[in-house]
C-alpha cells in the first residue's frame, strides 16, 4: 500500500511538472477590453481563442463584465496604478481589441491622463509590445469620401506615430495570427545593454541591473559595470 502511494505521489509530480511547463510555454498576454463597440459579437469572436490559447489576464471596464462572466478578470476602474503594473509586469503583450479615436490621440502623443492609455505607455517603456486593432477606427469608405481631409491626415498621422513606436496596429480578424507572430517575435529579441544603461542604475543609487538572459552587453559597459561594482543579472 505505501509503495503504491509512493507511485501516485510520483505521478501526479510528474503531471504537475508537466502542466507547469505547458503553461510557461504558453504566451503571457493582457487584454485590454476598455471601450465600447458597436459589434461585441465580432470582438469576442476574434478574443476567445487568444484567451483558451494563452495565459490571458483580462482588464476590463463594467460595461465588459456581463461578457465575461465565466472568465477572471480584473475591472480595472477599481484598481490602483500599483495593482494594473504588478498585474502587467506578468504579461509579455499588451492586445487592445477596441480602441477609440481618444486612445487613439492620447497613445500617439503618450498623454497617460486615462488609465487605459496609462497601461499602454508602460509596456511601451519596458520595450513590450503593443497590438491594437483597427476596428471602428479605420475610415470606412463612406467616411473617407466626406469626412474632411483634415480630419483624415489627423487621424493617419496618429497611425503612422503609433506605428514607428512600433505599435501592431491590425484588422481584428487578423488578431489571433498577429499575437502568435509577435509572442515568436518578442522571444527572440535581444536587448542591447550600453554604457549609458550602467551609468543611469549608477546614477539611481543601485548595485544591480537585470537585464533579460538573452541581452547582449557591450564590452564598454561590462567594463564600467566592473568598475563601479554595479551587477548586471541575467533572468
Amino acid at each position: 500500500m505505501e509503495t503504491k502511494e509512493k507511485i501516485r505521489n510520483l505521478v501526479r509530480q510528474a503531471v504537475e511538472a508537466y502542466i507547469m511547463e505547458q503553461q510557461k510555454a504558453r504566451q503571457s498576454i493582457a487584454i485590454l477590453l476598455t471601450y465600447p463597440t458597436l459589434h461585441p459579437a465580432v470582438v469576442l469572436k476574434a478574443v476567445t481563442p487568444i484567451i483558451e490559447n494563452n495565459n490571458v489576464t483580462l482588464f476590463l471596464t463594467k460595461e465588459w463584465q456581463s461578457e465575461f462572466s465565466r472568465k477572471s478578470y480584473f475591472v480595472i476602474d477599481e484598481m490602483s496604478k500599483q495593482e494594473i503594473k504588478e498585474m502587467a509586469e506578468k504579461t509579455s503583450i499588451l492586445v487592445v481589441p477596441v480602441a477609440s479615436y481618444s486612445f487613439l490621440s492620447k497613445l500617439a502623443l503618450t498623454i497617460d491622463d486615462v488609465l487605459p492609455v496609462w497601461l499602454a505607455i508602460q509596456y511601451q517603456l519596458e520595450g513590450k509590445p503593443v497590438i491594437i486593432a483597427n476596428h471602428q477606427i479605420e475610415l470606412n469608405v463612406y467616411q473617407q469620401i466626406h469626412a474632411p481631409h483634415s480630419v483624415q491626415d489627423r487621424i493617419q498621422a496618429y497611425i503612422r506615430q503609433l506605428q514607428a513606436d512600433k505599435v501592431k496596429w491590425v484588422p481584428l480578424e487578423t488578431l489571433e495570427k498577429t499575437v502568435e507572430e509577435v509572442w515568436k517575435s518578442y522571444k527572440e529579441k535581444k536587448s542591447l545593454i550600453l554604457v549609458k544603461h550602467v551609468e543611469t542604475v549608477f546614477r539611481d543609487g543601485s548595485k544591480e541591473i537585470v537585464v533579460p538572459k538573452n541581452s547582449q552587453i557591450t564590452s564598454a559597459a561590462k567594463d564600467l559595470a566592473r568598475e563601479l561594482k554595479i551587477h548586471i543579472r541575467k533572468l
